[in-house]
C-alpha cells in the first residue's frame, strides 16, 4: 500500500464513516522519532529488539509495508503533517534549533487540530513540537540569535505567541525542539515556559556510549532530566485522557503523542537499562515500544479503545550513527531491508513503519 502520512491523516480520515457516525472515534497519533523500517519486529523478521506491543498493534489492524514519512528529518515532515502542505512550499530549508522560529504555520493555516477542533473534538499535544516557535526578548521583539546568546536573551516571562495552542492544539505540554539535543532544554507548558533554563547542561553524569554523542551543550531547566523526558510525556498524554474520559465522556479527542524516542542520543530511562541484549539503544526501542503498550492499556482501562483510532508512525528513517554501530555491535539493522538512512532519498530515509488499529472498521 504506497501511502504518504500526511495523506493518510488528513485525506484518509476524511474519506471514512467519520463524522456521520453517531459516536465519533477518537484519535490517538503515536509519532516516533527516527525509528526505522527494520527497528519493529514485525517488519523485520531479523530484528534482535523485543517489540510485542507494536507488534500486537500490528495483528490488531492494519500494517503498512508502503508508508512514506514527508521528508527525511524532522521539522519537514512535522510541517507537512500538521498541515498536508509539503514543506519545501514554505521556503525554509533545514531544521529548527533553540530558539528558533518564527513557527511555519502560518496563523491563518488550518491545521490537522484545527480541523478537528471544528467538528467538536478536543484536541492536544505532548511531546516535540519542532515546527518554530517565537520567544520574545526584554524588548518584546523576537529573538533571532542562535544557540546560548538567543536563549539567554529571552524573556521567560513574556508567552510565546505562536505556540501549538495556537495552531490547533487545546492543550499542549512539550519541547520546541528536540527534546535531548538542543539549545534550550526545558518544557513548555501552553505558551509559557513555567520553569525557565538556569544554566549549561552539565554532562558528565550522563551515560557514555556510541549513542550518546549528540548533546548540544544548551542551557537547561531544574526540573528537566533528558533521561527522563519520554516518561514525562506520556504521564502527560495518560493524565489529559484521564481527565478528558471523565469530564467530558461524549466529547471526541484527539491526541498527538510526539516521542523523543528513539532520536540520539539514546538514553532511555533506568528502569530500562539492560532490558534487552542489544545495548543503551535496544533498550531505548524497548522503551519506546512500552509507552505504547501503556497508552494502549489506558485507553482499555478508561473503556475507549474500540472507539479510537490508534496510528503509530516515524518521522522519517533511522539516523546514521545509530544503524552504523547497531550493525557492527548487536547485529541489528534498523533499516532493513532498505537503501539509506535518515536525511536519504533513499528508501531507508522516508519508507517507514505505519501502523492503524480501529476495531471494527480496520
Amino acid at each position: 500500500m504506497i501511502k504518504s502520512l500526511q495523506t493518510i491523516l488528513l485525506g484518509g480520515i476524511l474519506s471514512l464513516p467519520l463524522f456521520a457516525a453517531a459516536a465519533p472515534p477518537n484519535i490517538l497519533f503515536i509519532l516516533a522519532d527516527d525509528l526505522g523500517y527494520g527497528d519493529i519486529a514485525c517488519y523485520n523478521s531479523e530484528s534482535e529488539i523485543p517489540t510485542p506491543n507494536i507488534d500486537r498493534l500490528a495483528t490488531q489492524g492494519m500494517r503498512f509495508t508502503d508508508a512514506h514519512s514527508p521528508s527525511t528529518v524532522c521539522t519537514p515532515t512535522r510541517y507537512s503533517l500538521m498541515t498536508g502542505r509539503m514543506a519545501f512550499r514554505t521556503g525554509f530549508q533545514g531544521v529548527f534549533t533553540g530558539v528558533g522560529g518564527p513557527c511555519m504555520i502560518e496563523e491563518e493555516r488550518l491545521t490537522l487540530p484545527g480541523m478537528l477542533q471544528k467538528q467538536g473534538y478536543a484536541t492536544a499535544m505532548f511531546g516535540k513540537w519542532h515546527i518554530g516557535m517565537s520567544f520574545m526578548g526584554k524588548d518584546g521583539k523576537r529573538v533571532t540569535q542562535g544557540g546560548n546568546k538567543g536563549v539567554k536573551m529571552v524573556d521567560f516571562s513574556r508567552a510565546i505567541p505562536d505556540a501549538p495552542i495556537h495552531r490547533g492544539f487545546d492543550r499542549f505540554y512539550g519541547t520546541v525542539c528536540c527534546p535531548t539535543t538542543d539549545w534550550l532544554y526545558a518544557y513548555i507548558d501552553g505558551d509559557r515556559i513555567p520553569v525557565p533554563p538556569t544554566q549549561i547542561i552539565d554532562t558528565t553524569p550522563l551515560p557514555k556510549h556510541p549513542y550518546s554523542h549528540d548533546n548540544r551543550a544548551g542551557m537547561i531547566a531544574p526540573n528537566y532530566d533528558v533521561e527522563e523526558v519520554d516518561l514525562v510525556f506520556l504521564e502527560k498524554s495518560q493524565g489529559f485522557l484521564k481527565a478528558h474520559v471523565k469530564q467530558k465522556p461524549d466529547q471526541p479527542f484527539f491526541l498527538f503523542h510526539s516521542m523523543q524516542a528513539v532520536h540520539l542520543p539514546s538514553f532511555p530511562a533506568d528502569q530500562f537499562k539492560g532490558k534487552t541484549k542489544s545495548g543503551p539503544h535496544g533498550d531505548f526501542l524497548y522503551e519506546m515500544d512500552w509507552i505504547v503498550g501503556e497508552l494502549m492499556k489506558t485507553l482499555e482501562e478508561l473503556g475507549v479503545a474500540d472507539n479510537t483510532i490508534v496510528m503509530f508512525a516515524s518521522d522519517n528513517g533511522p539516523e546514521v550513527p545509530t544503524v552504523n554501530a547497531m550493525r557492527r555491535d548487536h547485529k541489528h539493522d534498523g533499516a532493513r531491508p532498505w537503501r539509506g538512512v535518515k536525511r536519504d532519498q533513499w528508501e531507508g530515509g522516508h519508507r517507514t513503519p505505519f501502523i492503524v488499529r480501529w476495531p471494527g472498521t480496520l
